[in-house]
C-alpha cells in the first residue's frame, strides 16, 4: 500500500513538518510506503499513482536498496531534479497544458527509469518505505532541511536515493513574480467575482 500525504504543519507546531511527517508515518503498517507531496506540487499525468506501485514492486521484486525515491521537475534547489535550464522560457512557464505535456513525453521516454542522486534530493515528493524510515530513524523535528538530513540518514543506513526521470511534477516553487510581491498569489484584481 502507498499512502499519499500532503502535510501540513501549522504555526502553533512552529511549522515542524518533521514532526506531521513522522506522526503519520506511525499511522502505516509495517510492510506499507508513503509519497509525501509538497502543497506546491501537481503530479502531470494520471499515471503517477500506478507509476509509484510499478516503482515499489519493481523494488521489492528485485531486492533493490532502494529507500527513497523523489521526482523530476521545473523548479527546485537540485539541479539534478530540475528538468529544464532555470533561467529558461521553460522553466518560467505556467501553463499547465505545457506541464501536462512534459509530464506525458517524459513518462513514455523515460518510464519507471531511476538513477541514483548524486546530491541531497529536494523533497518535492518523496516515497519512503516504513521500514527504511524506522531503521533510519525518522525525520528530524524542524521545517528547514528536513529533506535533506533524511535523505542523509538514507543513504547512511545503506539505501539509495533515487530520482524517477519518468516522474514529472510541475512545482509553483516561488511562481510569485506577478503583482502581489512575495505573497505567493498572483493578482486577481481582473477576476469576475465568483456568483
Amino acid at each position: 500500500m502507498i499512502h499519499n500525504y500532503v502535510a501540513y504543519a501549522p504555526k502553533n507546531i512552529e511549522k515542524n513538518i518533521g514532526r506531521v511527517y513522522n506522526q503519520f508515518m506511525e499511522l502505516v503498517a509495517e510492510d506499507d510506503w508513503v509519497c509525501f507531496i509538497d502543497h506546491d506540487a501537481m503530479m502531470t499525468t494520471s499515471e503517477w499513482y500506478k507509476m509509484l506501485e510499478e516503482a515499489v514492486e519493481t523494488i521489492h521484486r528485485k531486492n533493490l536498496p532502494i529507500g527513497l525515491l523523489t521526482a523530476v521537475t521545473n523548479r527546485i534547489g537540485n539541479n539534478e531534479q530540475i528538468v529544464f535550464d532555470k533561467n529558461s522560457p521553460e522553466a518560467q512557464n505556467h501553463d499547465m497544458y505545457f506541464h501536462r505535456k512534459i509530464g506525458r513525453e517524459r513518462m513514455i521516454t523515460y518510464g519507471l527509469s531511476a538513477r541514483v542522486a548524486k546530491r541531497l534530493i529536494s523533497g518535492i515528493v518523496m516515497l519512503t518505505s516504513k521500514k527504511a524510515w524506522k531503521r533510519c530513524g525518522g525525520f528530524k523535528e524542524g521545517f528547514m532541511g528536513v529533506d535533506n538530513d533524511y535523505d542523509i540518514k538514507v543513504r547512511k543506513c545503506g539505501y539509495d536515493t533515487c530520482i524517477m526521470d519518468g516522474l514529472y511534477v510541475y512545482h509553483w516553487y516561488r511562481a510569485d513574480g506577478l503583482p502581489i510581491q512575495g505573497s505567493g498569489y498572483p493578482d486577481d484584481t481582473n477576476l469576475a467575482p465568483i456568483t
